[in-house]
């Protein structure tokens, strides 16, 4: 036995494998004897090996599923046969075929295990190699099939093409490429027919003309991308308002148009603005966040002195604008007087247009007073129109058109410049008063515009006002439109360092929740409320509930629209911090203004 033993023991050393046995009953069943090929094969000496588990040789990338599986044999006591990746010893790359057998005694009882490895690095190489240019061959096969499956598939397409590329031109030709309902052509088209069908005496043919209010806005702060989303949406909920016989049409940017057949009476054509109306009441959901839209519509029918479909497009436009003149979000039928008041407007757009670059606006101002002190701390900048032949032009009849045709911006632009220089010249008149501060009321659309912040912070630098002086005023409903941008922007004026207050507060609704967070100086309480003094302790409660609100979040309250002396002592008792109105002055030009501050009076 002994000397087949030896026998054995030389075999196994003089083996061209490698052979390692191991002791599974020892902790992580290191190697007690390797040969001298296995030495040969890692770069490693019996004495570096000897003692260790031989999974080093893995690396940090070791194939885990043959490891596992290696594992699992040793575990079940059971013989496994695996491929390895390895590293010698001086980093070279080898792939190990291991053979992993167990040793019992004569008991059964697990004794070692043998493991016979054989160096199969230049099979595995040429077999990767063989992988490689099959994979290869397979690959150019593919490419030629589908380049042949192509070049068929093209030749197809062509011909299909042209037959496909007749109906897009059609379609196109005829069809709103955005939302895909019928256009200006074919809409003017149906129009036609419509007006000369044989026998057409049943009813009247109506147009509605229709525009989204305020549109301009939307593609203006958040882009034209959400502009064209919120088109696609208000064209569903028109098309699910229409009930089949109407020709709904878009003309273009944000304006529609519906054609009516056989319409017994103006109040048929009227119920299907109330139809397009409601259908647009409820908000929009754009990128998380709730969008509202209103439209205008006009109206025109046929027997109105107009069988042209020129002239019904002509006369719902006129109706359209109409509407818009009256508030928006409503309906109006066309009246032959509309043109003459078409053509007024039009004169009125024209010079407005010129009036900036003609120097014909001018700056009002109006005291505002501490009814601690009852002096004058500020002056509220307000705009107005010297025309050359009409003379001073109210602002409720051109600030909606300057809004309408995209003058407001640049209008509000030079009145926030105008105002900081007057308020610097104030300064150095009045040296030793306390600074005189000047508030300037900002539009929604210049509220909204992208460079507002920019436009402050130029206004302050080049007058020299310390942005202490300035406050800013934006109205309660344009602040809720859309509060997390309006938080936004308020933030970065607040970074400049201006005063900011929330103006016809109590006209609109505004959410506790932002009113809060909102970085606001003052609130402006609207003189409709104030008017309300006196007229039994209901309204006054409201009046000091709005004080006791503004105090609690650290702002100051202004009263606008005092126009008595019992109202001043009331606001007084009640504990409002500021007031304006009538009864301290009118808007005067700064002529008269500075006058009044060098009276500097006391209330």
């Amino acid at each position: 036995m002994e000397q087949e033993l030896r026998l054995l023991y030389q075999a196994i050393a003089a083996s061209s494998n490698g052979i390692v046995i191991s002791d599974p009953n020892q902790a992580d069943n290191p190697l007690i004897y390797v040969n001298r090929s296995f030495e040969l094969m890692t770069g490693y000496s019996a004495e570096e090996i000897l003692g260790h588990n031989c999974r080093f040789l893995q690396g940090s990338d070791g194939d885990q599923l043959a490891l596992d599986e290696v594992r699992a044999a040793v575990r079940e006591e059971r013989d496994c046969l695996v491929l390895l990746r390895n590293y010698r010893k001086d980093g070279t790359l080898f792939w190990n075929e291991l053979r992993l057998s167990p040793v019992h005694d004569e008991r059964g009882h697990l004794i070692n295990f043998i493991g016979i490895q054989n160096d199969v690095t230049e099979r595995k190489q040429a077999e990767d190699e063989l992988q490689r240019a099959h994979d290869e061959l397979e690959d150019r096969v593919r490419q030629r099939t589908a380049r042949l499956a192509e070049a068929n598939a093209q030749l197809q397409g062509e011909i299909a093409e042209r037959q496909v590329l007749e109906e897009q031109l059609t379609h196109q030709a005829f069809h709103d490429p955005l939302t895909g309902l019928p256009n200006r052509n074919l809409f003017l088209d149906r129009l036609d027919l419509a007006l000369e069908r044989p026998g057409r005496r049943e009813g009247e043919v109506a147009v509605l003309f229709m525009d989204l209010d305020d549109f301009k806005v939307v593609n203006d702060s958040l882009g034209h991308e959400v502009g064209d989303q919120m088109l696609l949406a208000v064209t569903e909920r028109l098309e699910n308002s229409m009930l089949g016989e109407e020709t709904l049409a878009r003309f273009g940017g944000d304006e529609f148009t519906v054609l009516l057949e056989d319409v017994a009476s103006p109040s048929d054509a009227a119920r299907v603005a109330e139809r397009i109306e409601e259908a647009l009441r409820a908000p929009f959901v754009l990128r998380g966040r709730e969008r509202f839209v209103t439209t205008s519509v006009g109206i025109s029918f046929s027997g109105q002195g107009g069988e042209r479909p020129g002239d019904l497009l002509r006369n719902a436009d006129l109706a359209m604008y109409q509407a818009k003149a009256k508030g928006k979000n409503r309906h109006a039928v066309f009246e032959p007087g509309m043109e003459q008041r078409a053509l007024e407007r039009l004169e009125l757009e024209s010079d407005l247009q010129r009036a900036l670059e003609r120097g014909e606006f001018r700056l009002h101002y109006q005291p505002k007073v501490s009814l601690r002190s009852g002096e004058i701390v500020a002056m509220e900048a307000l705009v107005r129109w010297e025309h050359p032949a009409w003379g001073l032009v109210s602002p409720a009849q051109f600030v909606p058109v300057a809004e309408e045709i995209d003058l407001i911006v640049p209008i509000g632009r030079w009145v926030l410049k105008e105002a900081c220089r007057q308020a610097c010249r104030w300064h150095d008149r009045f040296q030793g008063r306390p600074p005189l501060k000047v508030c300037v009321n900002l539009s929604a659309k210049q509220f909204q515009h992208y460079a507002l912040v920019k436009e402050v912070e130029t206004a302050l630098r080049e007058s020299g006002l310390e942005p202490d002086a300035l406050d800013l005023e934006i109205t309660e409903s344009v602040v809720m439109k859309d509060a997390p941008a309006t938080l936004a922007t308020l933030q970065e004026l607040k970074v400049l360092g201006v005063n900011l207050a929330i103006d016809d507060f109590g006209t609109g609704y505004s959410s506790l929740s932002y009113l809060k967070r909102f970085p606001v100086d003052f609130l402006k309480v609207d003189r409709s409320i104030i008017q309300s003094l006196g007229e039994g302790p209901r309204n006054e409660a409201i009046l000091s509930a709005v004080v006791t609100l503004a105090h609690a979040m650290d702002e100051r309250v202004i009263a606008e629209g005092v126009e008595t002396e019992e109202q001043l002592a009331r606001l007084r008792e009640i504990g409002y911090d500021f007031a304006q109105g009538y009864y301290f002055a009118k808007p005067l030009p700064s002529e008269a203004a500075s006058a009044l501050l060098a009276e500097n009076p006391r209330w």
